[in-house]
């Protein structure tokens, strides 16, 4: 039987089923009282964060936090408050340099890699701690009613920039609008969307089809993020955001492409997040330019911190925030070589996965940083890390070789693969490894930023992605059925999966939902549609006078919330 029986010193991810309550009257910083009947033992644990003096800095473990039983948990409350203490006031610039410009302000028109953007104009309904659990915002409770339907609770104080207030209602019109925005690329949170129905001024239902555990958690993401009523009818937000965070986005001040201006919201219901006047986000495509900003004093926080680069930050001082949740793999859409017809045999896939040399992989593109277990999730997240999976499909081109033959191929074949600038050393490592065993990789140029949606339209058939692991449900079902957005060719051979992913979310207990979920990852890499290739971090590095910096799940980018500069 598998079971979750390696665990690490390193983070794992809280989600919503968590009883998150942060006392009524004392700090928003409180947990008492965390953890329910159901949940499994929940280490609380500073992840990542920073000191609250200025000190040479080094890089920071963060500490493994096993998932609760959130099938069955119902109950995560609590309410956002201030410290009795006086709140400093805000001063300073935070600059912060992202390894890209915006595309859109629509967060439902945005991906994980847009949130540096977003987060200081938008509020989310949950929050992400460094520990990686969760803690109200807009949302002061959720709660499960029924397997599935999450029922949430709303502040009554909040105003968006344009003057229009918060409640239920707006939630709810949310919730409808991001579930239905065509070309949403974080469809997957909303597939099993059935309704949001206000239930009072303050409170509101939001039912699934099937359980989506993951719903709260997804809810601190960009895909929680509350746009003004006043916003929701068609209105263009690709230069217009209209949030009710604690910056507001000023057009005079910023540069399109280049750099993004938020001054204070002299009007936001949370003070304490407020650590800065205003926010900058740059963006700095070139990695080592970015990392020489950091270097030189020009920025105050790195996102997209590549590996090779993590030594050269700290050893200067600076301080490592990271998320083990990074995954990256070959994605193969095209499973009845209607772009490749290699691609239809599944023994050309085996023997494509059987020539990945993840040892040479993990020490070439992640500098000893990463692991490189062939499972899709790390041992950090310990209730879905599935041990057997780790060295199933050892390195072996000798057995590739002998696949491609066995199909037909035996003088190999030639598959094509996209290549855009930001991944040009990692799909050469790929085709040099691929190249050993026969398989010849015909390169089609694209543009940063295409390779997402030229996935999800079938452009190709084979390419390296990535992921920011979240939670099976979330993770995994973009692959199958009529609404996944990497089920590019629209196939059906991955249906007995999705029937098991759904048994597993509607499994009795952990235990049994664990297996589930296991089954459906081993058949993902059996059919070879996922070949996993590497798990490391997240990562972001800041200077050591910044403190209060927080990264979470499924963010590209730290949040500028509470932070501050103590230089």
């Amino acid at each position: 039987m598998r079971g979750p029986t390696r665990r690490v010193m390193r983070l794992m991810m809280v989600l919503a089923a968590f009883a998150l309550a942060a006392s009524a009257c004392g700090g928003g910083d409180a947990d008492s009282g965390s953890g329910t009947a159901s949940a499994t033992t929940a280490a609380s644990s500073t992840a990542t964060t920073a000191a609250a003096t200025p000190a040479p800095a080094t890089t920071q473990a963060q500490t493994q936090v096993t998932i609760a039983a959130v099938e069955q948990t119902t109950t995560t409350q609590g309410a956002v408050t201030t410290t009795a203490a006086p709140i400093p006031p805000p001063e300073g610039t935070l600059r912060m340099v992202e390894f890209s410009p915006v595309t859109s302000f629509n967060p439902a028109a945005s991906q994980s890699a847009q949130s540096a953007y977003h987060y200081p104009t938008y509020d989310t309904l949950t929050r992400q701690r460094n520990d990686l659990s969760l803690e109200p915002s807009l949302a002061t409770s959720w709660t499960q009613p029924s397997p599935n339907i999450w029922r949430f609770t709303v502040r009554d104080d909040v105003v968006f920039h344009d003057g229009a207030e918060f409640n239920a209602q707006v939630a709810v019109d949310n919730m409808h609008y991001h579930a239905n925005f065509q070309g949403n690329p974080n469809a997957a949170t909303w597939a099993a969307f059935v309704d949001a129905r206000v239930v009072d001024d303050t409170t509101f239902d939001v039912e699934f089809s099937v359980p989506a555990p993951q719903f709260p958690l997804e809810m601190s993401m960009v895909m929680g993020m509350m746009i003004s009523p006043n916003a929701l009818d068609g209105r263009d937000l690709t230069r217009d955001p209209q949030g009710s965070g604690p910056w507001i986005w000023s057009d005079a001040d910023s540069q399109a492409g280049v750099t993004e201006v938020y001054n204070l919201n002299p009007n936001y219901w949370n003070p304490a997040d407020q650590g800065v006047e205003t926010v900058t986000v740059t963006a700095v495509p070139d990695n080592n330019a970015r990392l020489n900003a950091l270097l030189t004093g020009e920025a105050d926080i790195m996102s997209t911190t590549r590996d090779a680069q993590i030594d050269a930050g700290v050893e200067a001082g600076n301080v490592l925030i990271s998320v083990p949740n990074f995954f990256a793999y070959l994605l193969i859409t095209d499973r009845t070589g209607e772009f490749d017809s290699p691609l239809g045999d599944e023994r050309v896939r085996r023997a494509i996965l059987l020539s990945l040399d993840r040892d040479a992989y993990a020490d070439a593109m992640h500098f000893g940083k990463a692991d490189s277990l062939g499972g899709i999730y790390p041992p950090a997240f310990s209730q879905f890390n599935v041990p057997e999976l780790d060295t199933k499909y050892s390195y072996d081109p000798e057995e590739a070789r002998r696949l491609l033959a066995e199909a037909g191929y035996p003088d190999g074949v030639t598959i094509k693969m996209p290549l855009m600038p930001a991944i040009n050393p990692i799909v050469e490592f790929v085709v040099q490894m691929l190249g050993a065993s026969g398989i010849t990789v015909e390169i089609i140029q694209i543009n940063n930023g295409e390779l997402g949606p030229g996935t999800a339209t079938a452009q190709w058939g084979m390419t390296w992605f990535r992921d920011l692991l979240v939670h099976p449900a979330r993770d995994l079902g973009k692959f199958m059925g009529e609404s996944g957005r990497f089920n590019a060719f629209r196939l059906g051979d991955l249906d007995d999966l999705e029937d098991t992913l759904v048994d597993a979310l509607n499994a009795p207990s952990v235990e049994a939902g664990y297996e589930l979920y296991a089954e459906v990852m081993e058949g993902l890499i059996d059919r070879g549609v996922v070949l996993p290739l590497a798990h490391g971090g997240q990562n972001a590095l800041y200077a050591p006078y910044v403190s209060g910096v927080t990264l979470g799940l499924n963010m590209q980018a730290p949040m500028p919330y509470g932070v501050r500069l103590n230089n």
